[in-house]
């Protein structure tokens, strides 16, 4: 007989001693915050529009994106929502034959954007689904999105859920009410296959969110520039799994390790994936990390630190009391968290003025929730509540339910006695017993087995009558079980039932403002994100940069954030816009700094659009479009594509979707086919923004093609730089300096330098003056002399060659 674990533990007899024993708190249930988010990305794109929607499957959130234009063939826009979301499975409408599918396809199917495929048939990823047209038609799909009842909104009638939905999105964008219709039609209809085992599908909030205000940003620089970084485990028989990856030298680790929470945390990579290009959200930031690094405020600081580290990611203990199943750990974290939240709002009344962010915190905190942290102080009392498994209301809130408690104490003070005298008619080789009670039948003895494969009849003697075994214990019923049934009655049912009435109660108060609780929880994640920047910031001598729409940057004595960390660095200034050069053409030897110097300009100006100080000694950033960047090119058997025909990709992208106020890496591109191929492509490429003049985006572009001078000649848009060197006793010495000016490429003694052998660094040299100079080659001495002919027909007529064989 299987019986629910919803047992009560009344009092167990030890050693003919009564002790009464309730159930420890549960830990068994996992809190699933900290588990990977699961993502499915809807796409609909339709006459050059775009609408997206993705759902949350741990938040249980539906977010719906605002309709942008997306023009082919490359379809950026999809790209730039792809790399955001990060989706785990992909859903749009249409057939494999058309352009727009075929990209999605490419886009999922690749390890990052910067690859696709060449094949003109595609294979549907596995992690991908088409759907049809007709069954997914914009009318059906807009009907159910109309129809759709959110767990906040599950009071409401029809007709005000349907009004609420409309206010919550914008129904004139099409494209994105089909992607969310068909989105919610698609999860109904496959629900079972993504979450066999788990609840019905509910969702929580819909969201509507925009690119606008975002700089766009490719998979590719983000890679580059290290803002993320995952390495695998070390042990070799961990690596591969998702959980087993860690975080290797990148900015995202820069900043995460002040964190104090997991919120802060993911916050923080949100805020890596997403840069601004909104001049007053990104100064909302810097604003606030001002605030931070003023000595006069950090015991405000410490203070705030200290109760954020309290706070927890709610949304599934949200849904949990939706289906009736939270735990009271669950309610433990749900009013630690609101509490939390509310003292915050009492601890920055006094600041709400010293810059918007606290301002914000402070209003979005509403009185609602305010009524919320007083009905759950007054209602439950935590700390009975830890050695139940359920929450356990106070004494005093309910007097119906109090007597009802009391009615139970004053029964179970008489029952004592004949508890101990049960005890007392056990054998002798029985030295304990429980008493528990089950609503299904009452009050039952609980003995745990005395031997193995012990025969329960064998009390049978004594009145106790076998009811069941669970888990090594056996259950009986005896005089006293009945009597305490007779007395009690339903008394603890009805306790519970009553318990679960006002829990109900304020379960509905809870998801009723569940946005209410949201809201303030995702400004103090910004907090600590943001905070944690500040500190890093005061460790690093980072400085506040000014911002432009000029489109202009001045950076003096910028530097690199992460290599600074693990060797001494010189810094460089980078001047862009204005009366300044757009294009920088930089030539040096290998391992001089010349990719280091693309990368330190770019990050730069990227901590400037996340909101965070920057690693130079002065900056004034203009705001930026986007940035793309040729200085990564990860080669795949899978994918089909060579490193020359990835850079070319790259570079197409920047063709077509850069503008005069983006920022544009080329590190040494053109390396992967000939000189004069490499060479050609590169000057056509300049040359293309070159003639933009004063609208030519920022480019810096690092190479060996010594000679593109003469194909570019210097002036108000192009500038040549050089990375600086000098020689010592024949020894190339790099000083990591930008100066004006072309350089060398010195790849022989750069060779020398690292162990190539003489005799070929000795020959290379003779080659290259002979190259210079237009001589003929002299044969090398080492290379053996070649054979006359005269002592090679002697040599012939000496050859014994046999016969064949006639058979």
């Amino acid at each position: 007989m299987v019986v629910s674990d919803e047992s009560e533990l009344i009092f167990t007899i030890r050693n003919n001693a009564t002790k009464i024993v309730t159930p420890d708190d549960s830990d068994d249930v996992e809190n699933d915050t900290g588990d990977d988010e699961t993502k499915i990305l809807s796409l609909v794109w339709k006459n050059g529009k775009l609408g997206a929607a993705y759902f949350n499957f741990n938040e249980k959130l539906l977010y719906v994106y605002e309709e942008v234009l997306d023009l082919a063939p490359l379809f950026y826009m999809t790209c730039a929502i792809y790399r955001e979301v990060a989706p785990k499975f992909v859903i749009t409408v249409g057939n494999m034959n058309e352009e727009y599918v075929k990209h999605v396809i490419d886009v999922v199917t690749s390890v990052s954007e910067e690859t696709t495929t060449t094949d003109t048939v595609r294979t549907l990823p596995p992690n991908m689904f088409l759907l049809r047209c007709k069954e997914y038609s914009f009318e059906i799909c807009r009907s159910l999105l109309c129809d759709l009842r959110l767990i906040s909104a599950s009071e409401m009638s029809e007709a005000e859920g349907e009004i609420h939905i409309n206010s919550l999105l914008n129904f004139d964008y099409k494209c994105s009410v089909h992607a969310a219709g068909a989105l919610v039609k698609y999860l109904d209809k496959t629900w079972a296959h993504f979450l066999p085992n788990k609840d019905e599908l509910q969702f929580l909030q819909v969201t509507q969110v925009s690119l606008r205000g975002h700089l766009l940003i490719d998979w590719t620089t983000l890679k580059a520039l290290q803002i993320f970084q995952q390495c695998s485990h070390d042990a070799s028989f961990k690596r591969g799994l998702q959980s087993s990856n860690r975080e290797g030298l990148s900015v995202y680790r820069l900043f995460s390790s002040s964190c104090k929470s997991k919120l802060g945390q993911i916050c923080l990579k949100n805020i890596l994936h997403k840069p601004l290009n909104d001049i007053h959200e990104i100064s909302k930031r810097l604003d606030f990390v001002t605030f931070v690094l003023h000595p006069s405020n950090q015991d405000f600081v410490e203070s705030l630190q200290d109760n954020i580290r309290n706070l927890s990611d709610v949304s599934i203990i949200l849904l949990k009391i939706k289906n009736s199943r939270a735990t009271c750990r669950d309610w433990r974290i749900l009013y630690k968290s609101i509490y939390h939240t509310v003292f915050l709002r009492e601890l920055t009344a006094p600041y709400q003025d010293a810059c918007e962010l606290l301002s914000e915190f402070y209003n979005s905190v509403t009185m609602e929730l305010l009524g919320l942290e007083n009905s759950m102080n007054n209602a439950i009392d935590f700390s009975d509540s830890k050695n139940s498994s359920r929450p356990v209301i106070k004494t005093g809130f309910d007097e119906s339910l109090d007597a009802k408690k009391l009615r139970r104490q004053d029964i179970a003070q008489h029952v004592r006695a004949a508890a101990g005298v049960a005890a007392e008619q056990l054998p002798d080789y029985l030295n304990e017993c429980s008493i528990v009670y089950l609503p299904e039948m009452g009050h039952l003895v609980a003995i745990n087995e005395w031997k193995p494969n012990c025969d329960p009849e064998e009390l049978k003697d004594l009145g106790f009558q076998f009811m069941f075994t669970l888990r090594g214990t056996i259950h009986y019923k005896n005089p006293l079980c009945l009597e305490l049934d007779e007395n009690l009655g339903d008394i603890n049912a009805e306790i519970i039932a009553h318990e679960n009435r006002i829990l109900q109660r304020l379960s509905s108060f809870i998801l009723k403002y569940n946005k209410d609780i949201r809201e303030p929880l995702r400004v103090l994640s910004l907090f600590d994100a943001l905070i944690a920047i500040a500190k890093v910031s005061a460790q690093n001598n980072y400085v506040r940069p000014a911002l432009n729409n000029q489109n202009m940057h001045e950076i003096r004595e910028c530097r690199h954030p992460l290599l600074e960390l693990v060797s001494n660095f010189e810094p460089n200034d980078f001047c862009s816009g204005n009366h300044h050069s757009h294009i920088k053409i930089i030539t040096g030897p290998n391992g001089s700094g010349k990719s280091v110097y693309l990368k330190e300009v770019a990050l730069v100006i990227y901590f400037a659009h996340i909101g965070s100080y920057v690693p130079a000694r002065s900056a004034n950033i203009g705001i930026l479009h986007c940035i793309h960047s040729r200085m990564q090119a990860t080669e795949s058997a899978a994918v089909r594509l060579s490193a020359f025909m990835i850079d070319a990709i790259q570079a197409t992208q920047a063709i077509h979707n850069a503008r005069h106020n983006s920022l544009i890496l080329l590190d040494e591109f053109g390396r992967g086919t000939t000189v004069e191929d490499g060479l050609a492509l590169l000057v056509g490429f300049l040359a293309d923004f070159h003639k933009q003049g004063n609208n030519c985006p920022h480019i810096l572009v690092s190479t060996h093609h010594q000679s593109i001078s003469d194909f570019l000649p210097e002036d108000g848009v192009v500038e040549y730089l050089k990375m600086a060197h000098s020689e010592e006793n024949g020894t190339l010495l790099f000083l990591y300096k930008v100066a004006k000016g072309v350089s060398r490429s010195f790849a022989i003694k750069i060779a020398a330098e690292v162990g190539v052998d003489a005799s070929i660094i000795k020959r290379a040299n003779e080659l290259f003056e002979k190259k210079k100079t237009v001589t003929p080659l002299v044969r090398c001495e080492s290379y053996p002399a070649s054979v006359n002919d005269s002592a090679l027909i002697a040599f012939l007529k000496d050859v014994n060659i046999p016969e064949p064989d006639e058979a």
